[in-house]
């Protein structure tokens, strides 16, 4: 009986420790399976990330290719500014019959098939430089505007606010504003008491919709200067007529603006029409603004549209890009095919 016991006794030990093994390879087996696992999770986040980090690398590459192709084409018209510059001599004018204001692009990029460039060239000084209201010595900038603006009915106060935002001082025009006004906004805010850069800082304190908004885009511009000076070459009929009804000139001026205008002194203009005397101190026979508007599509690369703005130094002839904008998408005659 007793040798039973322990036989009985020695074969539940030898149970035991069978279950122990085959339980310690059971666990073992887990702890594989989950390093496993969690190793081919680590894996695969390495290989998504680093599949993002390609695309990244991709696509900076291709912007920072587009952008070079941009910064060509303001090369080119930059070029093209110096080269009439130089030709002032001959032809002291510019209107958009010469060279700079030409949409051709003289070269081509042989090793990019299907590539397409397209450019659009503005005078700013054909506008109305809204800056101008800030210029002490003008007897006419105010006045001007609100008939440019009446075309189209905007708000009256439009030119004392725009005037207030730019002057530096804290005296409120006629239904103009300043901090005080501005400070009970939500939120509030202050003037800048400098140039406005941009159209959109009118948001701030203007209420315009888009059909007011697209009319100022078409005929003002906010030049780095507080001159209101136009060129007679390439001045628009609106900007025109707001400047002569400004000075109680009553005249119809589509046969100066539909003519060829290649006035090459404002004597001349005068000579032809007397009454452009009254605006004598803000006609030129030239420009020194422009604007030059660009889209560049490459296969494979992608679309670049770009907006930048030039000042071309009268004395000396040299041009500076002053402004770039890459946010605007332009629309052409015939889109790109992607």
């Amino acid at each position: 009986m007793v040798l039973h016991h322990k036989q009985q006794a020695e074969n539940m030990r030898k149970l035991q420790s069978k279950l122990t093994k085959s339980r310690n390879k059971g666990v073992a087996v887990l702890g594989v399976l989950a390093i496993v696992g969690v190793t081919g999770m680590l894996a695969y986040q390495l290989v998504s990330l680093q599949s993002v980090s390609i695309a990244h690398v991709k696509l900076t590459k291709n912007y920072d290719q587009l952008l070079a192709y941009a910064s060509g084409l303001e090369e080119l018209f930059s070029a093209r500014l110096l080269q009439d510059w130089f030709e002032a001599d001959d032809r002291p004018f510019d209107n958009y019959e010469e060279d700079w204001a030409s949409s051709k692009i003289e070269f081509e990029i042989s090793d990019l098939e299907e590539s397409e460039f397209n450019i659009r060239v503005f005078d700013l000084q054909s506008q109305f430089n809204a800056n101008g209201l800030n210029d002490p010595d003008s007897l006419i900038a105010g006045s001007a505007f609100n008939n440019l603006c009446s075309e189209i009915r905007l708000p009256y106060d439009t030119a004392p606010k725009i005037q207030d935002w730019i002057d530096d001082d804290e005296s409120i025009q006629p239904s103009g504003g300043e901090d005080f006004e501005y400070s009970r906004y939500n939120p509030p805010f202050r003037t800048p008491n400098q140039l406005v850069a941009d159209i959109s800082e009118f948001d701030y304190f203007l209420n315009l919709n888009d059909e007011e908004l697209q009319f100022l885009s078409d005929h003002v511009v906010l030049l780095p200067t507080n001159q209101l000076i136009v060129n007679i070459n390439t001045v628009s009929e609106p900007v025109l007529e707001a400047l002569l009804e400004s000075v109680d000139v009553q005249e119809d001026v589509r046969s100066i603006v539909n003519d060829d205008r290649d006035y090459t002194d404002v004597e001349e203009i005068i000579a032809d029409y007397p009454y452009m005397e009254a605006l004598r101190p803000n006609l030129a026979i030239s420009s020194n603004f422009f604007r030059l508007e660009a889209t560049v599509y490459i296969p494979n690369l992608g679309r670049i549209d770009f907006t930048s703005e030039f000042f071309r130094h009268p004395d000396d002839g040299e041009v500076t890009v002053y402004k770039r904008d890459f946010g605007k998408r332009h629309v052409w005659e015939e889109e790109f095919e992607y």
